[in-house]
């Protein structure tokens, strides 16, 4: 059944009117994914900066490659649309359709107004009804006219949480957030974080405030960095899309902060199924989750970069009385680039310990490299993994479907090891792996901005 595209469900008119109701002041959001080359573009939010070759070997810069809006329904209260999803056929089948609609639905949920999230699909689009289904939605009514006969109606139930930051909280979130935003800047707010439970109180706020976790990250993951730091233990952080990349890259320092602390190669896993908190403290061994649990939820396995970098370079060098900050600014997350990934069927969970990884830096006439193994993070990066899940839940959190965890340095490269501005190529390996795997390697191109 064919129709017409521009009138379809009113496009031409929407975008005449861009942003109209998909602007946030009225409840809507417009997500837009661009090459890693290309400028964002005016009043379009990114979700990941992606850096992809077309199959056909060619692109045009600044092109965005998908996209996902979201609007507020005005014949029911309460309810959003998801809509325009749409990735440009050079780019299909990379798994940017389901990062977008996770994205959109993360929104909706950030804005805490709406009970439900709807959208429509086509029945002979049957991997568009696989994923909804993956993530939640379930057969509704139909609520908007399709002219297509086998439109299928979808909705997903949205939790709305009471208001839970104080306004000191608030500000300091809308400073760090304005600090990354501003090449070579501080937050405009100073920040004095006193604990972990605040610096985590930071990250909640942070995400309220619209910005898009794609994962999570694991810092101080073995006895010297956990004493250094003045920590009990490790701590998390989520990763908010804009600084997580797919390599290999061009990175700019401009981007990463103000303070570089290290170069790491890390073990990062993306997750196939979601992974919600569970009745009860996850420290009761009846309640929390096991390594097998986790283990069955994993997707895949990728070797993984963090140029680890902070926006308050006066909390340098990190000790117990500034650790509190430096987690709460990202938990000193500059930059997180993620390789190829390597199928869980391919990994031996057991032998993860024992697997290398090395971290080296070409550049200024000069190499330098540091060697390292998955035993150097809380004894296996599978252990990480776990712990992360468990600390998650205890506070009440989802480790979501699709995303990625960095689960600690592996291998290390100290900041003297990397003079500030100075160009460089970094590479990161992991080794040991069954030859099945394939090399596990990713590399980045570190220069000053244009």
């Amino acid at each position: 059944q064919k129709c017409d595209v521009g009138s379809f469900q009113d496009l031409e008119v929407e975008l005449k009117e861009l942003p109209g109701r998909y602007d946030p002041e009225h409840g809507g959001c417009m997500l837009v994914v661009y090459r890693s080359d290309s400028h964002y573009a005016l009043g379009a939010q990114s979700v990941h900066r992606e850096s992809v070759t077309c199959k056909d070997g060619t692109f045009k810069d600044a092109d965005a490659i998908a996209c996902v809006a979201m609007k507020a329904l005005t014949t029911e209260e309460g309810v959003c649309e998801m809509k325009r999803l749409y990735v440009r056929e050079p780019y299909r089948k990379l798994g940017l359709g389901g990062m977008l609609a996770r994205a959109a639905v993360q929104q909706a949920k950030k804005m805490n107004k709406y009970t439900s999230l709807k959208l429509d699909t086509l029945e002979r689009l049957p991997y568009a009804a696989q994923m909804y289904a993956k993530m939640g939605f379930r057969a509704c009514a139909p609520y908007v006219p399709n002219p297509l006969g086998d439109a299928v109606y979808l909705e997903l139930a949205l939790p709305v949480r009471a208001p839970s930051g104080a306004p000191e909280i608030e500000e300091m979130a809308r400073s760090l957030i304005k600090g990354r935003m501003v090449p070579n800047s501080e937050p405009p707010t100073p920040l004095s974080v006193s604990s972990l439970t605040q610096a985590y109180q930071l990250h909640s706020a942070i995400s309220r405030a619209g910005e898009i976790v794609h994962g999570w990250k694991v810092g101080a993951t073995n006895d010297a960095a956990v004493k250094r730091l003045g920590l009990s233990g490790p701590f998390r952080a989520p990763l908010f899309s804009p600084n997580v990349r797919r390599g290999p890259c061009p990175i700019a320092f401009e981007e990463i902060g103000l303070k570089l602390s290290a170069l790491e190669c890390e073990f990062a896993f993306r997750m196939a199924k979601a992974l919600p908190p569970r009745q009860g403290r996850a420290c009761v061994p009846s309640t929390a989750y096991t390594e097998d649990d986790v283990w069955e939820c994993v997707e895949c396995m990728m070797p993984a970069i963090e140029i680890a970098a902070s926006r308050c370079p006066s909390k340098f060098p990190p000790s117990p009385e500034t650790t509190p900050t430096l987690v709460a600014d990202f938990g000193i997350n500059g930059v997180l680039v993620l390789g190829q990934p390597i199928d869980k069927s391919l990994i031996d969970r057991t032998s993860l310990a024992d697997a290398t990884a090395t971290i080296s830096r070409e550049g200024g006439g000069k190499g330098v490299s540091a060697e390292g193994k998955g035993s150097n993070v809380m004894g296996s990066p599978l252990t990480s993994l776990v712990w992360l899940v468990n600390s998650l839940s205890s506070d009440g959190i989802t480790l979501e479907e699709g995303s990625v965890v960095s689960t600690g340095a592996a291998a290390l490269l100290p900041p003297d090891h990397c003079p500030w501005g100075e160009k460089c190529t970094v590479k990161g390996v992991l080794g040991g792996l069954p030859a099945a795997a394939g090399e596990a390697s990713i590399s980045i191109e570190l220069s000053e901005a244009p």
